[in-house]
């Protein structure tokens, strides 16, 4: 029952939200007493199976870990939702804005149960339910063509499809083991499908149209939270069928796919100046730091691609949440706060020590630089490239400017915003100087993967 007042809780949350936009201090707050309780909630769960309509939802101690990490951050990025608000209109663009939030609960729910699901076709159709809730934040920027949120609902259509398959395809391969076909063809169709929806290069040509019809806290959304579930199925897949990595090139494609990626996500964040497709191609080189960490088969590797995830989400909301702040807020202390906020995302994106994504990547570079010298050169540059960038987009805002003119009112949601930043680049050093403190837990509880060497 523990996961289903998870659900209720996030419907419930999204719905206060919707109700309060016309008031961003109400906003916040109802964001704060939602991430309360449903923290309340996840603690206090007790670990097992519940089963709903004859199917298996388990709270293990790994599920209950990543739970921690994508209701964490759907909260932190509710937080920062306010400070887009608006004047109390009517209009699409402003109803969005000012209720970023309850979108970030709304798809939370569905995503949550594709996290604990046993059934891996159940899990893949509530991560696209939830994929879909969150395009409800998109607006088309053009009149009589396609945009970007037309594109990636089409497109999440084709990968789920393709995983459907996949998860067939699987399921003859025991009843004819020595038909290696089967295996192949099940692997082209996982990354064809996972590909798609992570964004991995050369399949990300969805991604700029789409964040240019999303707000920047929903491109954040998207990658920090929603995509992951998608990495979370690729590693309970590859745990559970311990054939598909020892008898395909799984985890070559894995490997060369990261770098790919990590190469062309940098390169466009390096000249990109449009918030919603800077957020994206940051992206790109943390999940190819992931994919990469798994694609090495060892404990290490595993740990090193999980700090990686954490690290991405944190520091993409970092990013998303600075945009925020300094967009709708002109006044000059804002601006400097929002380009600090900036510039400690991208920081952490960048792996600068002692950050987390130093210590997230530092295991990947030792055991890669004995196979793959050259891969290792291509990330550490995709890291400074990632520094480039985040500088380049943060200098202007701390060139000295004249002061904008004050409204009057006392401004209490940025100072809030500005506090849940703090507290988020805290977390991020503390967890780089002490990453074991992390990186121990999870392995214990993912302790499991057969795939491991």
């Amino acid at each position: 029952m523990s996961i289903l007042l998870l659900v209720a809780a996030c419907i419930g949350i999204g719905l206060a939200i919707r109700l309060l936009r016309r008031l961003p201090r109400l906003v916040f707050a109802a964001s704060l007493i939602g991430a309360v309780l449903l923290a309340a909630i996840l603690s206090t769960a007790p670990s097992g199976s519940v089963y709903f309509v004859g199917r298996a939802l388990t709270l293990d101690a790994g599920a209950r870990a990543f739970l921690w990490l994508v209701i964490g951050i759907a909260a932190t990025l509710a937080f920062f939702g306010p400070l887009s608000f608006e004047p109390a209109v009517d209009s699409p663009t402003a109803i969005i804005a000012n209720s970023q939030g309850a979108f970030f609960f709304w798809s939370l729910a569905p995503l949550i149960v594709a996290i604990v699901l046993d059934s891996f076709p159940l899990a893949v159709f509530f991560w696209a339910i939830g994929l879909i809730v969150l395009m409800m934040m998109a607006t088309p920027r053009r009149e009589g063509r396609v945009g970007g949120a037309a594109q990636f609902l089409l497109l999440t259509v084709v990968a789920v499809a393709c995983l459907f398959l996949f998860n067939r395809l699987i399921e003859l391969y025991p009843l004819t083991p020595e038909n290696l076909d089967l295996i192949r063809s099940a692997v082209i169709f996982l990354s064809l499908g996972l590909g798609l929806l992570l964004a991995v290069v050369p399949l990300h040509i969805w991604l700029g149209p789409l964040a240019d019809e999303m707000p920047p806290l929903g491109v954040a959304f998207l990658v920090g939270v929603a995509q992951p579930v998608g990495l979370w199925l690729l590693f309970q897949q590859m745990s559970a069928a311990q054939w598909l990595t020892e008898r395909t090139v799984l985890l070559t494609i894995l490997l060369f796919g990261g770098g790919l990626t990590a190469a062309v996500g940098a390169l466009l964040a390096l000249t990109e100046r449009r918030d919603g497709r800077f957020i994206a191609y940051l992206s790109l080189v943390s999940l190819a730091q992931a994919l990469v960490g798994l694609s090495l088969g060892t404990r290490a590797g595993l740990a090193s691609a999980l700090l990686a995830i954490l690290n991405r989400a944190v520091g993409i909301a970092l990013v998303a949440g600075g945009l925020a702040l300094v967009r709708n807020h002109p006044e000059r202390r804002w601006q400097i706060i929002g380009g600090m906020t900036i510039l400690a995302g991208g920081l952490t994106l960048a792996g600068i020590p002692p950050l987390l994504g130093f210590a997230a990547q530092w295991s990947i570079y030792r055991d890669l630089a004995v196979a793959n010298l050259f891969l290792v050169i291509v990330l550490l540059a995709s890291n400074a490239v990632v520094l480039l960038g985040t500088l380049r987009v943060v200098q202007p805002l701390f060139v000295e400017r004249s002061e904008a003119g004050e409204t009057g009112e006392t401004k209490i949601v940025p100072y809030l915003s500005a506090a849940v930043a703090f507290v988020l680049f805290v977390i991020v050093i503390l967890a780089g100087i002490f990453p074991h403190a992390i990186a121990e837990p999870l392995m214990a509880a993912l302790g499991n993967a057969s795939y491991l060497k």
